[in-house]
Formats: structure tokens, C-alpha cells, sequence
């Protein structure tokens, strides 16, 4: 085994070692991937690890490997069972390579044999029996399972995410990824940051983009780009937007209400916005409800949020922005803020611990209707990170889908019957 800290050249080496090195470090681990990997409950008692090298000779060069074409690495028994693992990222995965493989296990006096393809997409190819096709995000999953009881999984788990930020921003990954979204891992103890936070976006805006719920009841437009380059590095958080279908041909979704999935650095947020750049005819739907009909609404808008409210912490929240740009690419200059509580516009019962004070969704409205500035609206949900609990969760992505749901009769207001379903 190459020691933990001598790291290999090419990017799927350093993938391939990073992964076997937690499994020679945990037996434990390394008999679990057997089984993960293989399907069969009963692994080797004991497994010896090599990485390209072959049973019975030295450790090559990696230059030397690469031209043998050797396998990247080599769980055995030195006895008769073998799995070998071909690793792959940006190269293309071959019938040929895996038969090499097979056939050099079988030359050694190896009988049960496994060959481990891992990709970054699933595979087409017609492959013999005893090739298995995994990909590295199905790898992924498997080891933020394991992070539980092993540190060493947890160690290569965050590896794969820093190696997926920055093979993606150096453009080396440009189809498939190496992680899934498993949950937000920020909390008190392990603070937001920029870099991770953008992988975390992109992973769960490539989850809710495909979700049905949203597709079915707000029409959205899954395959139509959200923001042109994910920015926020000196900010307070990264965010994304999904666009309806509605907003098709208009060239810009800030033309059209939007949804929104932000990652600020003590909270989720999923919101629907009511850009400054609201077509007319639109906004004239929204104002038309008049002060009661708004509120109306938004009232209707909040007995949605009630089930979501059983949650300890989260906040069913409406703002109200006026902005201005210093330049077309930098930051904006917030002129005016009005934040509030939506529980703070209606009683919610003897339980709640928030007071009611409907002036400001009124303030709401009548700067709305009086508008003479840049100004945009939203309402939405927030998810504190706190102990991880709510947001350390895959299933964070089911509360984020109901929050925005729960807004639809804004974007009905807005879009007229066209988003009904």
C-alpha cells in the first residue's frame, strides 16, 4: 500500500487511493465495500489490498502502471478470490480493459472473480457476468452512510466533494458527478463556507429540478438554466433559481416570479420571488387583488406553511427589498428592508409565541402598489442549520419542495389560471 500522504498525479489515481487507503486503514470498512460492491454477504476473512501493482510483483511507477495498463487496485485473499477496481472519471470505460483484468487474476490461480467498474455515469455496455458497474456518486452515498461509525469514510466522503469543487471549476469534470446530495452538513460546531456551499447548491438544485411534486403542481421548467455563475465568496450565502415554464421565450426569469434556494451561512431558505422586473401585466394581476385581496392571499399562503411549522425553528418569512446597483456585475446596496414573520399578519392561536401585527404585511402592500424604486418581494420558508437536524437530511429537499408549494397562490395571483393544476 502507497502511503496515505503520497499522492498520485492523475485525478482518478487520487480517487482510487483516497478510497482504498480508508479501507487498509479500516477492516471494517473494507469488508462492507466488499459486500456493497459485490452483493455477497460472506467477504474473505482476510483481504489484502494493492494499488496498480500485481500479486507477487513490486509497486510500479504510476507512469509504469498506466502503461500496463494495470488494475487500479486489487482486493484478494492470496488464495482464489480477487476483486479488482478499474477507475473512471473523464476517460471512457472499455469491455477490453476489464477482460485484461479478469484474465490476469485468472493467470495468478485466482478462481472467483470480480471486476469493480467504477465511472462517473452508469454504463451501456454489454459486459461479462462477472463485471459489476458502480458509479462514484453510488460510492458516495454508500460511504456518507459509513461516515457514521467510521471516521475513515467520513475522511474520503469529504474528500469526493472537494475534489468534485474543484475538478469542476478547473473544467476536468464536465459530465456526470462524484457525490449526491445527502443533507447540509453545516451546524454551530461545523460553520458554513463558501466553497463547500456551493456544492451542496448545485447538488440539490440537481435533485429538485427533477422532483414531480414541483413539476406537477407549479409547472416548472427543469431543463431551463438557473443563474448564469453561482458568485458569494465575501457574501452571506450562495442561491439558485428554478424557473417556470411560463418564463419560456422571455430570455431573463427575473421577468417572471421564480423559485429560489438559497444557502446562507445559519439557514436554508426556499422562496418564491416577485422580482423588480415583473412584466406589467403580471404585477398589475397581483396589485388588482387590492390591500384585502392581498392579505387574503396571504393569508391562504399561510395556513399552507401550517404542517411545516411542526418543525422546531423554522420560520415562515416575507420581505421586502429595495435595491440599487453600483455597477452591472457588482454587489447591490440595499436602500431598504422589511423582514417580517407571516405569522405576524394573523392569529395563529393561543400556542404561538408570535404576536400579532398586521401593519406590516399592510407596509408590504402599500409599497408595492406605490412603487418607485428597484424593489422585489418574496415569501418563502427558512431552515436554521442549529444542530443539523432539520438540514442534515435528504429529506431537507421534501420541506424546501413544500415550502414552495405552499406559495403557489402567489404564483397563481400572478400567472392567472395558466399554473393551476
Amino acid at each position: 500500500m502507497r502511503n496515505i500522504f503520497h499522492q498520485y498525479n492523475q485525478n482518478e489515481n487520487r480517487l482510487t487511493h483516497a478510497l482504498v487507503s480508508a479501507l487498509a486503514e479500516d477492516k471494517g470498512l473494507c469488508r462492507d465495500f466488499v459486500i456493497w460492491a459485490t452483493g455477497k454477504k460472506n467477504p474473505p476473512s482476510s483481504i489484502h489490498l494493492l494499488e496498480q501493482q500485481l500479486v507477487g510483483e513490486d509497486e510500479l511507477s504510476e507512469d509504469e502502471a498506466e502503461k500496463r495498463g494495470l488494475p487500479d487496485a486489487w482486493l484478494h485473499d492470496d488464495d482464489s478470490w480477487s476483486l479488482l477496481l478499474e477507475s473512471k472519471v473523464a476517460a471512457s470505460l472499455t469491455k477490453d480493459q476489464l477482460v485484461r483484468h479478469y484474465n490476469t487474476a485468472s493467470r495468478r490461480g485466482f478462481d472467483d472473480i470480480t471486476v469493480l467498474a467504477l465511472c462517473v455515469k452508469s454504463q451501456k455496455l454489454s459486459l461479462p457476468d462477472y463485471v459489476i458497474c458502480r458509479t462514484w456518486s453510488e460510492c458516495y452515498s454508500w460511504l456518507k452512510r459509513q461516515s457514521k461509525k467510521s471516521t475513515w469514510a467520513a475522511r474520503v466522503a469529504h474528500y469526493f466533494e472537494a475534489a468534485e469543487a474543484a475538478w469542476a471549476a478547473e473544467g476536468y469534470l464536465t459530465e456526470g458527478t462524484l457525490t449526491v446530495f445527502t443533507g447540509i452538513p453545516f451546524t454551530n460546531q461545523y460553520p458554513y463556507n463558501y466553497r463547500e456551499a456551493k456544492l451542496y447548491l448545485r447538488q440539490a438544485m440537481d435533485e429538485l429540478r427533477q422532483r414531480k411534486d414541483i413539476a406537477r403542481k407549479l409547472s416548472i421548467a427543469p431543463d431551463m438554466r438557473g443563474r448564469g455563475a453561482i458568485t458569494g465568496r465575501s457574501g452571506t450565502g450562495v442561491w439558485d433559481v428554478i424557473q417556470l415554464r411560463q418564463t419560456h421565450g422571455a430570455g431573463n426569469f427575473t421577468t417572471y416570479p421564480h423559485l429560489t434556494f438559497g444557502l446562507n451561512r445559519d439557514q436554508v431558505a426556499a422562496i418564491v420571488v416577485v422580482p423588480n422586473g415583473l412584466k406589467t401585466p403580471l404585477r398589475k394581476n397581483l396589485l388588482n387583488l387590492g390591500e384585502d385581496g392581498f392579505i387574503d392571499m396571504m393569508s391562504e399562503i399561510n395556513k399552507n406553511f401550517a404542517p411545516l411549522l411542526k418543525i422546531p425553528d423554522v420560520a415562515p418569512v416575507a420581505s421586502l427589498v429595495q435595491r440599487r446597483f453600483i455597477s452591472r456585475r457588482g454587489p447591490s446596496v440595499t436602500d431598504a428592508s422589511l423582514e417580517f414573520d407571516l405569522r405576524t399578519a394573523f392569529s395563529s392561536g393561543s400556542r404561538s409565541k408570535v404576536r400579532v401585527q398586521p401593519e406590516w404585511i399592510k407596509a408590504a402592500y402599500q409599497a408595492l402598489s406605490n412603487r418607485k424604486s428597484n424593489m422585489a418581494f418574496s415569501v418563502g420558508m427558512r431552515f436554521p442549520y442549529r444542530d443539523g437536524s432539520i438540514t442534515n437530511d435528504v429529506r431537507v429537499l421534501d420541506r424546501v419542495s413544500e415550502a414552495w408549494i405552499a406559495c403557489k397562490p402567489l404564483i397563481d395571483c400572478i400567472l392567472g389560471s395558466s399554473s393551476k393544476s
